[in-house]
C-alpha cells in the first residue's frame, strides 16, 4: 500500500531537504553507474582513527558491564569533565549543572533551541550557514531568518549586518566560529558588539563551536577570545554547543554537549527523555578519557589540516580562483563565478565529467550562490586528485 503523502503531517513533509545529502546520493548512484570511485571533498568529517586511549577507555567501561542505562543528563564524571576542560579554557567558572551532555552536536542543537523557542518565535542565521539550523528550527515551528553574508566583505558576520534583522518576535541568534562552510573565524571585537546588541534587545544566542580546536595561526592564536562566552561571563543568555566528533576524530560516538546557564540546562534532561532517554556510558567513559587525556592527536590532526588547507589553497591559486581564507575548520569556500555556471552546474558537471564531488554554495544559502565548498578533512593524494580533475573541468570550459 502506498501512503498518500497529503497523509503526512506538515512537519515532515515540510522539512527542509539537505542538498549535502543530495550529493552524497549523487555520487554513490555515479559510483554505481561507472563502476569508478568518485574523488570526494564533501564530508565534513576527520578522515583519522578516534585517539587510542579513548578506545581503551571505552573498552575498559564495556568490560566493567558500562552498557546499562545512565542519567538522562549524563555521568557526573563527564559533566564534571567538561566543566573543568571549558572552565580552564575560558577563564571562568563552569560547573557541572551548566552542563548538558547530548547525542552528538546535533542534538545538542535541538536540546539548546527547545528551551528558548515558542512556534512563531524567530531564529536569525546567516546565509551561508549549516543547513541543519534550518531543520532543528522547523522542528520547533520557529520562523528562521536569514542575514545574508556578501562575498565581497569576506563573508564576514557583523552586528551591524545582524541589528536591521532583529524584530519584536525575534528570540534567538545563531553563532558558528568557525564556520561551516566559509572556515571564518568571528573577530573577538565583533562577538563583544554581538553580546552588547544580544543584551539591548533581550535575544538569547545560540553559539555552535563544534569546530573550536581547529584555529590555525599565530593570527587567531590559542590565547585570543574564540568563545562568545568568554566574552562576559556573566552574559546569562548564552548557550553553547560542542561536540568531540571534529576535535577528537569521533564522528561515530554521537557525543556532544550543550554549556548554559544552570536555569536554561535544567529542563534538557527532561526532553532527554522523550528523545534518546540517555547515551551509552561507554562512550561516555570515551569522552572522559578524550577531554581529560593527552592533546597530541589532536595536535597532530591540526597540525595536517594546516598543510591540507595550504596545499589546497595553493593548487586553487594555481587554477585562477578565489576563495574564502579560512581560519579554522576544515573547509575552503572556493569562487566560482568567473566559469559562467551556478555552483550547481558546477558541481554537477564536475562530478560527472571528472568524478570529483565538491558541495554546492547553495546547499548552505542563497548567498553562496557563484561557489563550493571542498573539504579538506581528506588525505593529501585526494586533494591533489580533485585539483588534477578539477583542472581538467576547467580547462574544457
Amino acid at each position: 500500500m502506498t501512503l498518500d503523502e497529503s497523509a503526512l503531517s506538515r512537519t515532515a513533509s515540510q522539512y527542509p531537504p539537505s542538498a549535502i545529502r543530495g550529493v552524497f546520493d549523487r555520487v554513490a548512484e555515479q559510483e554505481r553507474l561507472s563502476g569508478e570511485p568518485v574523488v570526494k571533498l564533501t564530508v565534513g568529517e576527520p578522515d583519522f582513527d578516534s585517539p587510542a586511549h579513548v578506545i581503551e577507555a571505552a573498552m575498559d567501561s564495556l568490560r566493567a558491564g558500562g552498557t546499562r542505562y545512565t542519567p538522562n543528563t549524563g555521568i557526573v564524571e563527564l559533566r564534571e569533565a567538561v566543566a573543568r576542560h571549558y572552565g580552564q579554557r575560558w577563564g571562568r567558572d563552569v560547573l557541572p549543572d551548566n552542563v548538558m551532555i547530548t547525542a552528538g552536536g546535533n542534538e545538542a542543537l535541538l536540546l539548546a533551541m527547545s528551551v528558548i523557542l515558542d512556534p512563531g518565535d524567530e531564529v536569525l542565521v546567516t546565509d551561508p550557514a549549516y543547513p541543519n539550523y534550518l531543520g532543528q528550527a522547523h522542528l520547533l515551528k520557529a520562523q528562521t531568518v536569514r542575514i545574508p553574508l556578501e562575498p565581497s566583505d569576506g563573508f564576514r558576520l557583523t552586528a551591524e549586518l545582524v541589528e536591521p534583522m532583529i524584530s519584536p518576535r525575534t528570540k534567538l541568534l545563531v553563532l558558528n566560529s568557525p564556520s561551516n562552510p566559509l572556515g571564518t573565524v568571528i573577530a573577538p571585537q565583533e562577538l563583544e558588539k554581538l553580546v552588547e546588541l544580544a543584551e539591548r534587545h533581550g535575544i538569547y544566542i545560540l553559539s555552535d563551536e563544534v569546530y573550536d580546536r581547529i584555529i590555525f595561526g599565530a593570527q587567531v592564536g590559542v590565547q585570543r577570545v574564540t568563545s562568545v562566552a568568554q566574552v562576559r561571563p556573566d552574559f546569562g543568555r548564552t548557550l553553547v554547543v560542542n561536540s568531540l566528533s571534529k576535535s577528537h576524530a569521533m564522528t561515530g560516538w554521537r557525543l556532544g554537549f550543550v554549556i548554559a546557564d544552570a536555569r536554561l540546562v535544567a529542563p534538557m534532561p527532561r526532553l532527554q527523555e522523550g528523545i534518546v532517554g540517555c547515551l551509552p556510558e561507554f562512550v561516555q567513559r570515551a569522552a572522559v578519557a578524550a577531554l581529560d587525556g593527552p592533546d597530541a592527536s589532536t595536535q597532530d590532526m591540526l597540525a595536517r589540516y594546516e598543510r591540507r588547507r595550504d596545499r589546497l589553497i595553493r593548487g586553487v591559486t594555481d587554477l585562477g580562483l578565489g576563495y574564502v581564507r579560512p581560519d579554522g575548520a576544515f573547509y575552503l569556500f572556493v569562487d566560482v563565478r568567473g566559469t559562467g555556471l551556478t555552483s550547481a552546474e558546477f558541481t554537477d558537471r564536475l562530478l560527472h565529467e571528472q568524478r570529483v564531488a565538491v558541495v554546492p554554495g547553495t546547499a548552505f544559502g542563497e548567498a553562496g550562490e557563484g561557489f563550493v565548498r571542498l573539504s579538506y578533512a581528506a588525505g593529501e593524494e585526494t586533494i591533489d586528485s580533485a585539483l588534477e580533475g578539477i583542472g581538467m573541468f576547467l580547462a574544457s570550459l
